[in-house]
């Protein structure tokens, strides 16, 4: 369906609905029975290829509701990363599409030649037998995304002393199992997905989310403490403000579903979190970010996750599908480059997912680097002209958080 949908959007292009009923004949009976991905270990197939994998690595406690609720996680992770790995692939077939029109090269809508569109490389990491199991997507050097990744990871493994205490201080069940001083027995289950995307084109802003649950079980495999983490933030190169109000509108949406007093608490803590102290300068305009979520019940709580991971579709491609058209010449894609750098300075001393990555033993280094941009330049003292759109986003950056909604 994947190869089908891609060269859907470029009939719809060409504008024949004809060509493109015909085309999608070709498209089935070419990939009947084909992968469309593949990178290192076993070649990945899809969303509900992922789904079913990582659903038969799953290991079960013995409370059936909060395992249930460990499938739903995985749905919704494995599932939402393969829709990534759709549209932008989608979105880099039609801008080829665009491109060969533009140059004069069409080579008929009846060609059986896939465009040369730039495609994700997924990578299947299967050490289910240490308890770890993940999917990391990236693309790079497309027309659309300069580089982009999304993966997910599931992980079970025994929780050592250093991580339970720390672990521990904001969840009082996990406090009260450490009381007889010994972790032994206690094991952690992670699963998640991380996104980053970093457009070609600088009037389009990068965008980040990442989503997880934690469950520690203990000796007997019953659930001793649960909790949710996340966040989804957007960071501009050029400030366009219906694009923040754009993305904030529909993460406070998701929130105020769940709890009206979330997109406050959750804006503030994103804003404060996503800052580069050393340089005294927002990350970008915000979003929500929130850790250690175990309030009311597993269902409730898992329900509001779900509902900002389904939020990021509608938030963001829309902004990236207009700005990637957009017209921009060198100087913007200097600045680009210089906002770059200052994505990679927060990223490797300041993010906490980096920093825990280069933490664990055996972790997979290019996955925890996805999120490093191609392009990065680094000026001495550089500063925007007075009055200019460069100076207007280091104004922003810079001044006190905005109320985009």
């Amino acid at each position: 369906m994947q190869f089908i949908r891609r060269f859907a959007a470029g009939g719809v292009i060409l504008g024949s609905a004809m060509g493109f009923s015909l085309r999608m004949s070709y498209c089935r009976k070419e990939q009947k029975g084909k992968t469309m991905w593949q990178g290192n270990g076993p070649n990945y197939s899809g969303g509900d290829w992922a789904e079913e994998l990582f659903q038969g690595a799953l290991v079960e406690s013995h409370n059936a509701s909060r395992d249930e609720v460990k499938r739903s996680m995985i749905a919704l992770t494995t599932q939402l990363q393969s829709k990534i790995i759709e549209r932008i692939e989608q979105m880099e077939a039609i801008a080829c599409r665009k491109e060969e029109e533009s140059e004069g090269i069409i080579k008929g809508l009846f060609s059986r030649k896939d465009p040369p569109a730039t495609k994700f490389r997924v990578d299947v990491d299967d050490r289910r037998q240490k308890g770890k199991l993940g999917i990391t997507a990236c693309i790079q050097g497309g027309r659309v995304v300069e580089k982009g990744g999304v993966g997910v990871t599931m992980l079970r493994k025994p929780l050592n002393p250093r991580m339970a205490k720390q672990m521990s201080n904001n969840h009082p069940d996990l406090k009260k199992a450490l009381e007889n001083g010994s972790t032994d027995g206690l094991n952690m289950w992670v699963n998640g997905i991380s996104c980053i995307i970093h457009p070609v084109n600088p009037k389009a802003p990068t965008v980040h989310f990442n989503y997880r649950h934690f469950q520690i079980t203990d000796k007997q495999n019953n659930v001793v403490a649960w909790w949710f983490g996340g966040g989804q933030d957007l960071t501009p190169i050029y400030l366009y403000e219906e694009d923040a109000k754009r993305v904030h509108s529909h993460l406070k949406n998701a929130c105020d579903k769940h709890n009206k007093s979330y997109y406050p608490k959750f804006k503030d803590w994103a804003d404060r979190y996503f800052y580069h102290t050393a340089r005294q300068e927002a990350r970008g305009i915000g979003g929500i970010f929130f850790d250690d979520l175990d309030e009311g019940s597993l269902d409730r709580t898992f329900a509001f996750v779900k509902e900002c991971a389904d939020a990021f579709e509608p938030s963001y491609f829309p902004v990236l599908h207009s700005r990637h058209q957009e017209k921009y010449n060198e100087k913007e894609k200097e600045w680009q480059a210089l906002r770059h750098g200052r994505y990679v300075e927060f990223n490797l001393v300041y993010d906490r997912g980096t920093k825990f990555g280069f933490s664990v033993p055996g972790v997979n280094i290019e996955a925890v680097l996805m999120s490093l941009p191609l392009t990065v330049q680094y000026m001495y003292k550089h500063k925007p002209g007075v009055g200019s759109p460069e100076e207007k986003l280091l104004k922003t950056l810079t001044g006190k958080p905005k109320k985009w909604v």
